[in-house]
């Protein structure tokens, strides 16, 4: 082999490895991202509470960029990011940072129901959440 054609292998195997680190980086699911990067304070069941350093709207922006929910409410009292059976909630701690709330669907809109409400609806079709929006007389099941 000459040196050109090592070089050409060499740079390969490097982007192939670049590749590989950003496909790991990448697995998962929007759960076990936040249960990687947070600090767990506690758990009941499949419900976490974490803590994060950062403010909300960081804090808030960072899991939205690693995982794009399905839905997103900003509000005063916190950002609430709803995914496939699951509710990350991101509210701000008097101390500084903000505390992370990890629930599935169930739990999560039942917890901050008087947030989601108007956003998220009452409950329908597909869950709590989901098949809530539209209809009108007569287009019930």
């Amino acid at each position: 082999m000459t040196p050109r054609n090592l070089k050409i292998i060499a740079i390969v195997l490097v982007l192939a490895g670049i590749g590989g680190i950003i496909a790991l980086s990448r697995s998962g699911n929007p759960k076990d991202h936040v249960l990687r990067t947070y600090d767990v304070v506690s758990q009941e069941g499949d419900s976490y509470t974490l803590t994060s350093p950062d403010p909300v709207t960081k804090t808030a922006g960072d899991i939205r960029d690693a995982w794009k929910p399905a839905q997103e409410l900003v509000d005063p009292g916190g950002t609430f990011l709803r995914y496939k059976d699951l509710v990350v909630a991101v509210t701000p701690r008097v101390e500084g940072g903000s505390t992370i709330y990890l629930d599935d669907e169930e739990r999560g809109y039942g917890r901050w129901f008087p947030y989601v409400v108007g956003f998220w609806g009452f409950g329908g079709t597909g869950g709590p959440i989901g098949g809530t929006r539209g209809g009108g007389p007569g287009a019930g099941k």
